[in-house]
């Protein structure tokens, strides 16, 4: 992959869990493997956050892009749901909760995962998925939902083993989803 974001030519997938409500995974199921961390966000996060930010291909972040997401007039965003993997108290993985009013409920929204290059291949986004999702359940809620891209192949898996689904909203993602079941196939 390169650094730069692929152009978008078609709307993002969207994918989406139900059953929440269930019996919760034991908390095994939330501890990082030996030598990381977990833990949600405090103020003093945000460089380290935005470090992160720029590498998972989101485009362009700086502070005043991270204040507008924090701060947004319609979305809350609750720092008790923004979620680090850590390495000595250092953030290099996260996902985050948003909240969206819609039609007078809630609908929300696992984003922005990302794990520091150095430190993929140890499951931490599955480790800070899984906090979102348990967060998002403590709430009250029995769903969520997360936006992806196509070419984010290692994070759509990580997606499908939570047992989020394809919900196909565009005339496009019947065509899209299948060849990415192909090439995680191939893979």
């Amino acid at each position: 992959m390169s650094g730069a974001t692929p152009a978008r030519q078609f709307p993002q997938l969207r994918m989406e869990i139900r059953g929440l409500a269930d019996p919760a995974p034991d908390d095994a199921a939330l501890t990082p493997p030996a030598g990381f961390g977990l833990r949600t966000f405090r103020p003093g996060d945000e460089d380290a956050w935005l470090t992160l930010l720029q590498t998972g291909e989101f485009g362009a972040w700086d502070r005043v892009r991270l204040d507008l997401m924090l701060k947004h007039p319609h979305i809350k965003v609750p720092a008790d749901g923004i979620f680090f993997a850590t390495v000595d108290d250092r953030p290099v993985g996260t996902a985050s909760t948003y909240l969206h009013p819609v039609d007078g409920r809630i609908d929300p929204e696992l984003g922005w995962v990302v794990v520091d290059p150095e430190h993929r291949g140890h499951g931490l986004g599955t480790v800070v998925c899984r906090a979102v999702l348990a967060y998002v359940r403590r709430l009250g809620y029995d769903h969520a939902y997360l936006l992806t891209d196509d070419f984010r192949l290692p994070a759509i898996k990580t997606y499908l083993n939570l047992r989020f689904e394809p919900a196909l909203t565009d005339p496009s993602h019947p065509a899209r989803w299948a060849a990415i079941h192909r090439q995680l196939a191939a893979h």
